[in-house]
């Protein structure tokens, strides 16, 4: 975390001393070669879909050339941060919600110019939750493609095995840890052999766990609060710890340390985005899954987290309006419908969001009924947070400290950073 507390710093400083951009041209009519650098994280059912809407675009635009890197998840802000610091950055590139206010109040991203949408227009079209922290001043500097809730992946086979009931998943964190606790095989040696929930995405765990417990909000950007440290949140990690720790823990660390457990047909239940389903249909063709609503507690309604990346143009770059243009054909409603059914990716347009067509089966109808009980992510911050809430986790699991304290500390450290970010006095 440290590193990062000083290197972001560093970056956006550099950031906020950048010129601005230019105008962007009078005509969409582009000089001879003109090349749109694209950058976004790596994932492998969303390349595919970039490389045929590049394909659509240069055909359109046969002067306009897309170049494009897909990169590593684990390296890519480093590499973007440092990129942008340097002036060297891509023209096109895909931001978290999460950092939306940290590089719009660094003076990083150049709005969305009238000659593409107006304010008004991206108003009118997409969600309200997809789009609102990428505005500022009126202007708006993002325009969202991968919106994801979190949805529950099942293994049939292997819960039918173990007693359960695939029509009927569990629907709270108790069903869950019950039938999960069920499902986890162990050795002679007491190793685990079968998880019976794969948790190597720690924070699709952690986040629905305190999106469910926590009634209000996890993050209040109005008054700098983080406030997942009161007992609501304290509950959502104690169940972490209820999960990952003792001889009852239904995953370990220590199982197939970074591989796919889910996909190898080595964990019965698995939470994560319904992007996911993209990933599943090409890789684990001999598991049969099904997938249902994420758990919540005993008691409440169906929740889910909205997470929102966007898509975003560099201020520095020297064709404002054909970057815009590209990023608004990967918006389009065409698109989102290659997003949804090729990748998993939900819409963000309203007009599909209620389309009964997009649900051509069981797995498409949970994925696209989740939006209609999901919240937005508050978290404000990218790397330093994640940082911070991952430490939050291997004390707990790895390290067995006390709950209540180590989460405590956790959201101190985590309200510094939204202090230091939204400029708080």
């Amino acid at each position: 975390m440290g590193r990062w507390t000083w290197f972001s710093l560093f970056m956006l400083a550099a950031l906020i001393l950048a010129q601005c951009a230019p105008g962007a041209p009078a005509s969409p009519t582009p000089p001879p070669q003109i090349t749109i650098v694209h950058w976004q994280h790596h994932h492998e059912a969303r390349k595919p879909v970039v490389d045929e809407l590049i394909q659509e675009f240069q055909a359109k635009y046969p002067n306009v050339t897309i170049k494009f890197e897909s990169i590593p998840y684990e390296q890519y802000f480093d590499k973007l941060l440092t990129a942008l610091a340097s002036k060297t950055g891509p023209d096109v590139f895909q931001i978290p919600m999460e950092m939306a206010e940290q590089l719009i109040q660094a003076g990083a991203l150049a709005p969305v110019p009238e000659s593409v949408m107006t304010t008004q227009q991206i108003e009118e079209a997409f969600i309200p939750a997809a789009v609102r922290r990428f505005k500022s001043g009126g202007k708006y500097y993002g325009l969202p493609t991968d919106v994801q809730t979190l949805i529950l992946f099942i293994n049939v086979d292997l819960l039918k095995e173990c007693g359960g009931d695939p029509a009927r998943p569990p629907a709270t964190w108790e069903e869950l840890k019950e039938q999960a606790r069920r499902c986890t095989k162990r050795d002679a040696q007491g190793n685990i052999i079968q998880a019976g929930l794969d948790t190597r995405y720690r924070w699709a765990v952690y986040t629905q766990a305190m999106y469910s417990f926590i009634d209000g909000p996890v993050v209040d950007a109005a008054s700098c609060k983080v406030n997942y440290a009161g007992p609501q949140g304290i509950a959502a990690w104690k169940l972490i710890a209820e999960l990952m720790t003792g001889p009852e823990a239904v995953d370990s660390p220590k199982f197939l340390t970074g591989q796919r457990k889910f996909e190898q047909g080595k964990a019965v239940f698995y939470i994560n985005h319904p992007v996911t389903r993209g990933r599943l249909e090409r890789e684990a063709k001999g598991i049969n899954w099904i997938v249902a609503p994420p758990p919540v507690p005993a008691g409440k309604k169906p929740v889910t987290p909205l997470h929102v990346w966007a898509y975003v143009v560099n201020k520095d770059t020297k064709n404002p309006e054909w970057a815009w243009r590209w990023v608004q054909l990967l918006t389009s409603k065409d698109a989102q419908i290659k997003w949804f059914r090729k990748a998993g990716d939900l819409p963000s347009l309203k007009v599909l969001v209620s389309d009964p067509s997009l649900a051509t089966d069981e797995k498409f109808r949970v994925a696209l009924e989740s939006m209609s009980y999901s919240r937005p992510v508050e978290q404000v911050g990218q790397t330093e947070v994640d940082n911070i809430q991952s430490e939050l986790w291997e004390k707990i699991v790895i390290q067995g400290a006390d709950v209540e304290t180590a989460v405590k500390e956790a959201a101190a450290k985590e309200e510094q950073v939204v202090r230091k970010i939204l400029k708080c006095p």
